[in-house]
């Protein structure tokens, strides 16, 4: 795995941000020997169907949707056993956090997530730093001295009101102008570090249409730690046309990888 001399140069400069997915918390659980779906598995068992192909209609992959599976759940169960299941399924509950997870916040003072566990929260505390958890829609935070702000871009578990599961859910917590106005700033002068993610799933799909849609355009410098294995030749090369710069690391090895490269 060759780490970004780009990202590399961004962290020693302090001007890289990242963005972290919960295959960072994936990780952790498959350390932890507990278990942890992955964006599909998630999205059938929570009630998604793929659609039906039309007669004459071109086969293109077709990513499984979470907040579509979230929505038939809610529909059929209600909000609060949507969470509760969501808790239990993918809480963190049980699992420490992993060296990614301190590597992060040892290096990053101000992260955004999708995920909706805690461990990052867990892995700051560890390290004696103060923790301020901040929530989509929220100003953007600045950094601070021996603060660690978490930005929860979908909600966070402990906050239920907070959560982003539905695609109704997105669309009444769009983004205002002044957060979308900070974030364009952001990304325009810092390079993007995705870490956890994996291109084929609809956890980091919504994350770049929303920061595309708050850039107006294509997002300069952004690099994909693409996590738990290769992706299939079609996802690559839609990633690489959108102007992403992708490579295959989990987030443990990216991190480990950062670390030394920082240190010698």
């Amino acid at each position: 795995m060759n780490l970004p001399v780009e990202v590399i140069e961004a962290v020693r400069e302090d001007r890289c941000v990242a963005f972290v997915g919960s295959r960072c918390t994936a990780e952790a659980a498959e350390i932890s020997e507990r278990s942890f779906p992955t964006g599909a598995q998630l999205a059938k068992e929570l009630g998604w169907k793929k659609p039906r192909l039309l007669p004459g209609a071109r086969p293109t992959p077709r990513t499984p949707s979470v907040r579509g599976g979230a929505a038939v759940y809610e529909v059929a169960s209600g909000r609060e056993a949507l969470i509760a299941h969501l808790r239990a399924r993918i809480g963190g509950v049980e699992v420490a956090p992993s060296s990614a997870h301190e590597a992060l916040v040892a290096r990053f003072p101000v992260i955004f997530t999708t995920a909706v566990d805690d461990l990052l929260e867990q892995a700051a505390k560890s390290a004696g730093r103060e923790v301020v958890v901040h929530y989509r829609g929220d100003p953007i935070p600045q950094p601070a001295e021996g603060v660690t702000a978490i930005y929860k871009w979908n909600g966070g578990l402990e906050r239920p009101d907070t959560l982003v599961l539905t695609h109704a859910d997105a669309a009444e917590q769009a983004l205002d102008t002044d957060v979308s106005k900070a974030l364009r700033m952001l990304i325009r002068k810092q390079v993007v570090l995705f870490v956890g993610h994996r291109p084929d799933e609809e956890e980091f799909e919504s994350l770049f249409n929303d920061l595309s849609g708050v850039y107006g355009g294509e997002l300069p410098r952004c690099h994909l730690a693409v996590a738990q294995g290769r992706i299939d030749d079609y996802q690559w090369q839609r990633w690489v046309w959108r102007g992403l710069l992708l490579f295959t690391a989990d987030p443990t090895e990216c991190m480990d990888a950062l670390q030394e490269s920082l240190t010698t």
